[in-house]
């Protein structure tokens, strides 16, 4: 391939034989510089004396003179001098938009904008906006608004200070580089030291300092220039925005002739394909499969891989096969995509997300939000450190440290936490005291990067498998000891949030560099690296809108009218750059694959780029030599496993067995609800013994809400059972007195006190005093009272036995925990209280249907429970086994009883029952427990037959709240 910086060489050696070593070249980019010297060592057939090769901004810094400094170090210099202006000026306010003013101050240079005009346009601009003719005295400026106007005022200031600061010490930005170069490039132009000529090679969006400086040396003649263009989107006719500024260039330079136009796009042979992948990820597999193919098919092929999306680096790196050796990486690897820097993000997430509380002496206390701990706690970095604990603990209660203080977090539902709790949790270890002291300003935040990266430096230092790691250390402390020598001299300290918007800054200013040969012919690249560049193999990767080109967003404090007014970039310029560079790439390319995204469910996401659909409706049916191919990548799976979409389990003896045990512990209303609902899921709450995650409950759930109001209620009855006491109207009353102090006491028991008394814990509290509230106010205007409490919390239970099919005679246990047992005149009832809605039709069943749908009907599990209390205390009562009370001075014969359900949501209701009618073959009334003791045996014959497994249910709403479903792929 005959690429552009190869002509270029040659045509300058052949033109400037004998005063190479006198010209000045000037190149886009530094990567570029290297290309074009291997290119004119190519060129000339013999040794030579290199001439002096720059990339642009290095050739303007070099031309100025002065020391561009580092944002950091600008920024520091702004505030001080906006401080003497401005001296309420927040520090931590000021650098949320120091860097973007610090860009305008350089953008104003580099287009030689006269920055007292936009200063004073912004100002008139922003008065026109509030004036109202309809509204005399709209003008008039509020305080906020004279503040406003001022702040612009104040910038102008310190925008001249700055310059006035940086010139005197010799110092500069980059705009005031350019802006300083392009004011005496006339001197330049016309002295006759320097070189010989100024040659400017690959150059496209110049500012206007570039612009002045180039046809200043132009008209000097003292310059020559020579771009890369195509007919494609240089024609005069042609609409490409590609051509944005060299047509603006070739028009109106003082150029005796342009170099260099060709007509490649339209003519040359090119084979593109534009890619379909799945998903981000995917398109690193897809380019390492490419990048294999291509060196099968031609070994010394020049292949580049062009990454818009940096993130991708690593994937795509993973991808490259281990034949492929001899490939070079020129961005090198965000220090932000580091494990360390996730690590470091979390620390900060701990100290910054805490909620501020106060204590019972009155003091406000920091408190760590569990969540951000258990995160940080389990970052790969600390549980290497774990490891190395292990390793080295003398004692078994030294083991799993960080283990020991996230279990130890769940067990006390420890929501939020003090740095002392957290320590004290950590039994004191220093990594801990590193990790959890509380910050008060940055000498602290600081003190602990140092501390951070000396303890984990001991473990990776002496591991030769992860070298990676202690290069990220490394760098992590050459940047946090940059910012502490340059912060530690100033009179005020920062706060942390301010560190960490530098360090930030910083972090992301950070490459980890690879090492490879510059010029090998494979290269894994940015997109700006590409500048001046050609291969003829390419693999883009992410060309989606919102990628190639990039969004349309401004990063300025300028409004968009004042950018435009003034020659200002904006994003349309942006999207003209990116357009040349794009198709510059394809210029010289013979193989060309395009990589992006497939639409997905998201709004928005996955549209492929607009670049693509040029190429395919425009440039393929004007170049009858390209052939466009549009592809979708399959993933081939190689290795297909059945699946089995249902779970049997057959009830072998153990499994049998395991049953025999649970039925004879008791079989519960619960028990049974879940047998009905999904055998499964009774098998692995009851057989397998499964258990849930525990986990952190920030909110009181509805279990804790509902134990709270069963609490509250026993706590307010218990003495009443204990002495055989009526409860009347008057104990009511005094109830209703002290209930919001009781419930907010049993808010507070037990693990429950670590949750926040705010946001929905908050509104829980209220409305468990309201239910409670209600419900106490009409126990008093119901016609229960006198009302006798017997029982509370009391474990039912009754024998039954039962004749299995091989003639063992097995004894199964019917069991229930009835929240109360009370004796309302003279009806015995066992009460189970429901802080949900239930309502009389919920408990209602035909007789011709009782039987059948008892034991099979998911829907009514509040029926079944209802009928199991009932069928307890009928068999109990018939034994004479149960109740025995001073309270019951009848004979048992003379006591109804029932079983009913109070719903703290339907208290208008009263107690809830249901009638249970079942009926014989002839359809009278049957005997109550005769028929309960028959359908009873036919169940626990039903669970203990071999003959019928244990499966999953077909009815998916029974899986919708089951904690199980995960198993079942349901979930």
């Amino acid at each position: 391939m005959y690429s552009f910086l190869r002509q270029t060489a040659e045509h300058i050696y052949q033109t400037y034989a004998d005063r190479l070593s006198d010209l000045c070249i000037v190149l886009p980019t530094r990567r570029a510089t290297l290309y074009f010297k291997n290119a004119l060592a190519q060129a000339a057939p013999t040794g030579i004396w290199s001439p002096q090769i720059y990339s642009m901004e290095d050739f303007v810094c070099n031309m100025a003179n002065v020391e561009v400094l580092e944002p950091l170090h600008l920024q520091l210099d702004l505030y001080d001098l906006l401080l003497r202006v401005d001296p309420k000026l927040d520090f931590d306010q000021f650098v949320g938009w120091s860097a973007t003013l610090l860009e305008d101050f350089s953008r104003l240079d580099m287009e030689l904008v006269d920055a007292h005009k936009v200063f004073e346009y912004v100002s008139e601009a922003k008065a026109l906006e509030r004036w109202d003719p309809g509204k005399p005295g709209s003008s008039a400026p509020t305080p906020n608004v004279k503040q406003y106007f001022q702040l612009w005022a104040n910038l102008e200031q310190t925008y001249h200070a700055l310059q006035a600061h940086l010139k005197q010490n010799k110092q500069a930005y980059t705009g005031m580089a350019f802006r300083m170069v392009a004011n005496r490039i006339k001197d330049i132009a016309g002295s006759e030291q320097g070189p010989y000529r100024y040659l400017f090679v690959g150059l496209n969006a110049l500012s206007r300092a570039e612009q002045k400086i180039i046809q200043t040396l132009l008209e000097a003649g003292k310059s020559e220039v020579f771009f890369d263009s195509d007919d494609y989107y240089m024609a005069p006719e042609a609409d490409k925005r590609a051509g944005h500024f060299l047509k603006r260039y070739k028009a109106k330079w003082p150029l005796p002739q342009w170099n260099w136009q060709q007509n490649l796009l339209l003519s040359d042979a090119k084979e593109i394909n534009a890619i379909g992948v799945a998903n981000a990820s995917m398109q690193g597999k897809i380019a390492g499969q490419l990048l294999r193919e291509i060196r099968q098919q031609d070994p010394a092929a020049e292949i580049a891989i062009i990454l818009p999306d940096e993130t991708l680096l690593l994937p795509v790196l993973h991808s490259i096969s281990d034949e492929v050796t001899d490939y070079n990486v020129t961005m090198g690897l965000s220090f932000k995509g580091t494990p360390l820097f996730n690590l470091i993000d979390l620390l900060f997430e701990v100290h910054l997300t805490g909620v501020v509380q106060p204590t019972d002496t009155g003091y406000k206390v920091n408190r760590y939000h569990h969540l951000a701990v258990t995160k940080l706690l389990q970052h790969p970095f600390l549980r290497r450190y774990e490891q190395y604990l292990n390793s080295i603990a003398e004692r078994e209660a030294d083991l799993d440290l960080f283990q020991h203080v996230l279990d130890e977090m769940v067990a006390r539902n420890s929501v939020l936490l003090t740095a002392e709790e957290l320590i004290k949790l950590g039994r004191e270890h220093p990594m801990f005291i590193t990790l959890f002291r509380t910050w008060n300003d940055c000498t602290d935040l600081i003190d602990t990067l140092y501390q951070l990266v000396d303890a984990l430096g001991r473990i990776y230092r002496v591991e030769t498998e992860n070298p990676i790691e202690t290069e990220y250390l490394y760098i992590l402390y050459t940047i946090v000891k940059r910012l502490d020598t340059l912060f530690d001299c100033r009179e005020h300290k920062i706060s942390v949030r301010s560190f960490k918007k530098f360090l930030y800054e910083q972090i992301g200013n950070t490459k980890l560099p690879f090492s490879g040969e510059p010029i090998s012919p494979t290269q894994v690249m940015g997109m700006l690296e590409t500048r001046a560049l050609d291969f003829e193999n390419l693999i883009i990767l992410s060309v989606n809108e919102n990628v190639l080109p990039q969004p349309k967003k401004q990063t300025s404090l300028f409004p968009y009218d004042v950018l435009r007014t003034f020659g200002l970039p904006t994003y349309a310029e942006q999207e003209s750059i990116t357009s040349y560079y794009f198709y510059r790439l394809l210029q010289r390319a013979k193989r060309v694959n395009l990589l992006y995204v497939l639409p997905s469910d998201t709004y928005g996401s996955g549209e492929k780029s607009r670049f693509i659909l040029q190429l395919q409706h425009d440039l393929a049916a004007r170049n009858p030599n390209l052939k466009f191919r549009e592809l979708t990548a399959v993933v081939e799976q190689l290795d297909t496993k059945e699946y089995e979409p249902d779970i049997i389990i057959e009830k072998d003896g153990e499994v049998l067995e395991k049953i025999k045990q649970q039925l004879q512990y008791g079989l519960y209303p619960s028990h049974l609800n879940q047998y009905v609902n999904c055998s499964l899921q009774y098998y692995f709450s009851r057989i397998a013994k499964l258990e849930e995650v525990e986990e952190i409950d920030e909110l009181v759930g509805a279990d804790t809400f509902g134990t709270i109001v069963h609490q509250v209620l026993e706590d307010y009855f218990r003495p009443f059972a204990d002495n055989a006491l009526p409860i009347e109207k008057a104990h009511v009353e005094e109830m209703l007195a002290n209930l919001p102090e009781k419930v907010k006491q049993e808010f507070k028991r037990g693990t429950l006190g670590n949750l926040p008394e705010q946001g929905m814990n908050l509104i829980l509290y209220k409305v468990a005093v309201q239910l409670l509230t209600r419900y106490l106010e009409s126990l008093i205007s119901s016609e229960e009272l006198p009302l006798y409490i017997l029982h509370l919390e009391e474990k039912l239970t009754t024998d039954l036995e039962v004749l299995l099919e091989n003639g063992e005679r097995f004894t199964a246990r019917i069991a229930g925990k009835a929240d109360r047992i009370d004796l309302s005149g003279q009806t015995l009832r066992v009460i189970d209280y429901k802080t949900g809605k239930v309502e009389a039709n919920h408990l209602k069943v035909k007789p011709e249907e009782m039987e059948e749908s008892l034991l099979n009907d998911r829907k009514l599990d509040k029926v079944r429970q209802l009928w199991l209390y009932r069928y307890i205390l009928a068999k109990e009562i018939q034994k004479g086994t149960l109740l025995e009370s001073k309270i019951l001075n009848l004979p048992k014969s003379q006591y109804q009883f029932e079983a009913g359900i109070i719903s703290f949501r339907n208290l208008g209701a009263g107690v809830l029952t249901s009638e249970l009618p079942f009926v014989d073959a002839t359809g009278a009334p049957a005997d109550f427990v005769d028929t309960s003791e028959r359908l009873l045996k036919e169940l626990v014959l039903h669970m203990l037959n071999p003959e019928e497994p244990i499966r999953k249910t077909n009815d998916l709403e029974t899986c919708q709240y089951c904690p199980y479903k995960t198993i079942c792929a349901r979930g």
